[in-house]
This record gives structure tokens, C-alpha cells and sequence, in this order.
């Protein structure tokens, strides 16, 4: 759908909100921000290393639990009304094959910090598994909710083994540029869930679905939100390559 594109009932399948789209725009500006902040301290060009400072990694998981909860919201829009098996799966294929490039590469280039299970592992294992909750009842919802939060306080899994650092039970992880564990950060997904199916046929969904700007910057927002995958993929190699370009010829 274009920003143009005429309003739509809320109750229609797969409507898609451009309030959601500006969300994800604003975090994934805030992604090239923080991946540049980290290649400039990596790259000794300025004194800060961001990865290693607690605010860094306050600001790494805001930004990751984000798009987690954005894809619970996203669950609901696409799937409320009926269960969109095709759009669903080749969705799921697409983030998997990517996950498994990052993978590959991280695993290539940096052998020590390669990226396991990052964001895009998590939004596909987090898409499967609060599916079911676009349709269970809301009690349900909050007692996965609660669940997701609790395991890691009761289950401990010893050590730091890839294996299983990834349920976010485990002791330890090892060291990685991307770190994204499925518990507790599930929780967001299922409460993206909750919140948009509370919000579903209301005033304030109404509201939000007549707001479509065309230009300016909620409309450059949207346009970013509606890209997200591609330009989460390419802007790493595009920093990289403009800064060690930069560190050759200054």
C-alpha cells in the first residue's frame, strides 16, 4: 500500500497502519546510528566503544525489543481476520534465509563475535511462536506473557554453549556483535499481540488508520518502516566500506 493509497475499513484483512511503518522507520535510523557509533569507536576514530558501556547496551536492547514488539503488532494486522498461510510462510523463508546469511558471514569475517542468534533469528522463531496468540483468548496471551518473563529467573542452563545461549537461559553467552535470546524478549512479541488486538476496532485504531502522510517527515519515515529488511541488510557493508575508505585516504 502507498502512502496515498485510499483509507480501508479497520476490520479489512492485512491492513497495514503507516503509524506502524514511521515506528520502524524511526528504529531502524536509530540502528544505522548505533551500528555507526560502533564502527567509529571500533575503527578508533572517535574514543567511545558503545558495545562495551551499559548505556550502549541499554540502548542495543530498546532498539531490538522494538522490532520485536512491532512484529507482534504486525501479527495482528496481517493476520486478524483470517490466517494468511502464503504471506505468512514466504515471509518466514525470507527471514530465516537472511538470519542464516548473517550467520555465514559474521561467521567468516568475524570467526569470534559471529552472530548465532540475532534479530532477524528472533523476529522468525518469535513470528511462529506468538502466531497462535493472534486468536487465543487474551488470558492466554498474558499468561505466555508471564511465563516468557519468569523462565529465565527459574531456569538456569550451565555454561555458555551456542547450542542453547539463545533460549536466554543459559548462564552465559558467548561473545557476539548480535545478540537477540528468545526469552524473555518474547514477551514483546506477545505483548505487541495483546496490545494491538486491544486496540482492534477502536476509536484510537480508527484514528490511527485515517493517518497517512505523503510527504515530509512522517512520509520518509514510512517509506524507511516499509524497507526495514533491506536496509537493515545493507547498511552495515555500506558504513564499512565508506569508512575504511575514509581511515585509507585521510
Amino acid at each position: 500500500m502507498t502512502l496515498t493509497a485510499r483509507r480501508r475499513p479497520a476490520s479489512t484483512t492485512a491492513t497495514r497502519l503507516v503509524a506502524v511503518d514511521v515506528v520502524r522507520g524511526v528504529a531502524i535510523l536509530a540502528v544505522i546510528a548505533f551500528h555507526l557509533t560502533w564502527d567509529l569507536g571500533s575503527l578508533d576514530l572517535i574514543g567511545t566503544h558503545i558495545g562495551s558501556t551499559p548505556w550502549g547496551r541499554a540502548i542495543s536492547h530498546t532498539i531490538a525489543g522494538t522490532f520485536l514488539l512491532l512484529v507482534g503488532v504486525s501479527l495482528v494486522l496481517a493476520h486478524r481476520e483470517r490466517f494468511r498461510a502464503a504471506s505468512f510462510w514466504r515471509r518466514e523463508v525470507q527471514l530465516v534465509g537472511y538470519a542464516v546469511l548473517v550467520s555465514v558471514a559474521t561467521y567468516l569475517f568475524l570467526p569470534h563475535q559471529w552472530v548465532s542468534f540475532g534479530i532477524l533469528h528472533a523476529i522468525a522463531v518469535s513470528s511462529v511462536l506468538a502466531l497462535p496468540f493472534v486468536h487465543a483468548s487474551r488470558a492466554t496471551a498474558v499468561g505466555a506473557i508471564g511465563l516468557a518473563v519468569a523462565l529465565p529467573q527459574l531456569v538456569t542452563i550451565p555454561g555458555d554453549s551456542r547450542w542453547w545461549s539463545w533460549t536466554g537461559l543459559t548462564e552465559g553467552v558467548r561473545p557476539t556483535i548480535d545478540s537477540a535470546p528468545l526469552l524473555p524478549m518474547l514477551a514483546l512479541t506477545l505483548a505487541g499481540v495483546l496490545v494491538m488486538r486491544s486496540l482492534q476496532g477502536s476509536a484510537t485504531e480508527e484514528r490511527l488508520a485515517s493517518w497517512r502522510p505523503e510527504r515530509g517527515a512522517g512520509g520518509a519515515l514510512a517509506f524507511l518502516g516499509r524497507h526495514t529488511l533491506a536496509i537493515y541488510l545493507l547498511h552495515q557493508p555500506v558504513l564499512l566500506v565508506l569508512l575504511h575508505g575514509y581511515v585509507l585516504l585521510r
